[in-house]
């Protein structure tokens, strides 16, 4: 009994030295990012911290039960059992993955503003070689595990000094003592379970640790123990319900409240539609959609105009016929790039490794629309094949043709993601030039992407009139510009080649909008609109600014059934889940909701027939992802 309250103690005192180091790396992380508080009370600071000190009481007692197990209970029966050396190479091991998790969190923060995300396990299917050179030249791999290394070395040390100090037993009432403590430990540990509380509501949870009014306070709240938890927890729930079994009747219900052919035998006839009314434009020869990588909507924001990022975007605002309520289909370049070649809405699945292997090409899909149009479909990539298998997956999903970086290797500037869009598009217009048939180019940049190393400054960007005109909530640093500067390179290399490709092609029907946003570090919080949006443009001879209602909304997804109510004469057919935009006055993605001009999160959405449409499509999507097209 004497032992055993020994071993005790040193578990205690990890539990509190852990404890602290947590706190410590949670203060460190909100002095980091403290610029992204803006005006927040101090209260809520204070409030954020103890509601992070709760929290980690979870990780805390799970990661300190690991040395009371194997050195603890096993000394106190066993005392040739080196105890002490036991324990000091389990904390010292949790301590070096939590020091290394923190260094992590940090530029993992700066990208995805959140403190680990489903994106980590989007990285596991990514480029791993492509994310250990980004990794590298951006984000200082090798300096911050050097810094990984000192502080783990430390913090074991200092925990060592700590481990060595005198344990203190009682000499008298050994069993009274060992009672005591045998029935608070159960009582402790509940109290733990539940992030300082003895019932699940009154705790802390990371599903409800989001209390105050910022995101990076309410992020600062989970250590790194609890924000990897939430994405076990996440993916799991989004397999478990993308894979769960699905009855045909509650599928026919579901293609109900889309407006689709309840009684239909497969979902491409359960979902053709007829083009009603309109004529359709003069038929272009070409029709390009560029999907440009980062290309957000807040350079095109009255905040942030002056800084003149988005050149092209303003011609085409002006010439063409913008969206700029719109949404991309995932918060990464696959999840969306997933909703253009199916045209289904993103379910937790990495479907581009699934789908058209066995139950042929999704009808929803931009490819296989426009090909049924009649044009022949090239998809061109500024990087490599081999990510998230996206050769194969193009073909499979209605392409005739797949380019990418592999097959220009003197296109000149180049990064561990792809070549440079300059030359890049360049080598598409010459491809554009040579066509003998209508063709479809559906076209995916890559400048804008870490880690930002191109030289944009000999291309012409205007590094200092930009950082002359920052709005208030850019950051004022180097690597803020350079990275402001790829996204100037980005748009204004694609404005040279809309002009370029017009010229050779008058005719050519352009759609540009972009993958995501959410990836630019603001200094910070700001808007949704900020964050998330994208635009969309539609620019092109017969195309005017009178083609999209002033309350439009809309997404990925819909942009395929735009074109095909575009080109196609009435009493035309096309395949297509959601509406075009013409007749699109809400939307949605993974995450975010349009309605009424405001844009939210689902799970604030009030509207309970939007909510029911939603869930609607994610159940089509599922089905189609897992059994195919067939109703049966």
């Amino acid at each position: 009994m004497k032992r055993f309250l020994c071993l005790l103690q040193q578990d205690v005192r990890f539990f509190v030295f852990l404890e602290l180091v947590l706190m410590v790396f949670r203060v460190v992380f909100l002095f980091l990012f403290r610029g992204q508080l803006g005006v927040v009370p101090t209260g809520e600071v204070w409030y954020a911290l103890f509601l992070g000190l709760r929290i980690s009481l979870k990780t805390t007692a799970l990661l300190a039960s690991l040395s009371f197990l194997l050195a603890t209970l096993t000394g106190t029966f066993r005392p040739s059992w080196p105890a002490a050396k036991v324990r000091l190479a389990v904390n010292g091991l949790i301590l070096s993955v939590l020091t290394f998790l923190f260094m992590v969190r940090i530029p993992y923060y700066g990208i995805f503003h959140e403190t680990f995300s489903m994106m980590l396990v989007n990285g596991l299917k990514d480029d791993a070689a492509a994310i250990l050179d980004t990794a590298v030249r951006e984000y200082d791999l090798f300096p911050r595990l050097a810094g990984v290394i000192l502080l783990a070395a430390a913090l074991v040390f200092l925990w060592k000094k700590l481990q060595s100090l005198p344990c203190r037993a009682p000499r008298r009432h050994l069993r009274a003592w060992t009672a005591a403590v045998l029935c608070l430990l159960p009582v402790f540990a509940i109290f733990c379970r539940f992030g300082g509380a003895f019932r699940s509501d009154d705790g802390v949870h990371w599903e409800s640790a989001s209390r105050t009014p910022s995101k990076l306070l309410n992020e600062a709240v989970l250590d790194d123990g609890q924000a990897l938890y939430r994405v076990y927890v996440t993916h799991k729930r989004a397999s478990q319900r993308a894979l769960r079994p699905i009855p045909v009747s509650e599928l026919r219900r579901a293609i109900a409240v889309l407006g689709g052919k309840q009684d239909a035998k497969t979902l491409d006839e359960a979902f053709t539609r007829v083009k009603q009314d309109g004529p359709a434009l003069r038929r272009p020869r070409h029709v390009v959609v560029l999907l440009g990588e980062n290309y957000a909507l807040w350079p095109l924001l009255p905040e942030y105009r002056a800084m003149g990022l988005a050149r092209t975007g303003e011609f085409l605002e002006r010439d063409g016929a913008p969206i700029y309520h719109f949404l991309a289909n995932g918060n990464g370049t696959m999840t969306s790039l997933n909703g253009f070649l199916t045209g289904l809405p993103d379910i937790g699945l990495y479907v581009n490794y699934t789908m058209g292997q066995k139950d042929g090409v999704s009808g929803f899909g931009i490819g296989a629309v426009l090909k049924r149009l009649g044009y022949r479909t090239q998809f061109w990539y500024g990087g490599l094949r081999s990510w998230q298998d996206i050769g194969t997956f193009t073909r499979r999903e209605g392409f005739d043709e797949f380019h990418c970086a592999d097959e220009f290797p003197g296109l000149g500037e180049s990064s561990s993601w792809g070549v440079a869009d300059g030359p890049f598009l360049k080598a598409v217009l010459a491809s554009m030039k040579k066509d003998t048939e209508d063709t479809f180019y559906f076209i995916l940049t890559t400048s804008n992407h870490p880690p930002f190393a191109f030289d944009v400054d000999g291309q012409g960007f205007p590094r200092d009139k930009v950082a002359q005109r920052l709005a208030p909530s850019i950051p004022t640093d180097k690597k803020t510009l350079d990275q402001l500067g790829h996204i100037w390179y980005a748009d204004d290399v694609m404005g040279k080649f809309i002009r370029a490709a017009q010229s050779q092609d008058p005719s050519t029907l352009f759609v540009v909008t972009g993958d995501h946003a959410e990836r630019f570090d603001f200094s910070r919080d700001v808007s949704l609109w900020a964050k998330s949006g994208i635009p969309c443009f539609f620019y092109g001879d017969g195309i005017g600014k009178d083609l999209f209602a002033a309350g439009t909304a809309g997404s990925h997804l819909q942009i395929a059934p735009t074109l095909a109510e575009l080109l196609l004469p009435p009493g035309g057919t096309y395949e297509s889940l959601l509406p075009p935009l013409t007749r699109s006055r809400r939307a949605f993605n993974h995450r975010l909701y349009l309605e009424d001009g405001r844009i939210g999160e689902q799970k604030d959405l009030q509207d309970a027939a939007f909510r029911q449409f939603i869930e609607a499509a994610r159940t089509v999507a599922v089905w189609r992802a897992t059994k195919g097209s067939r109703i049966e």
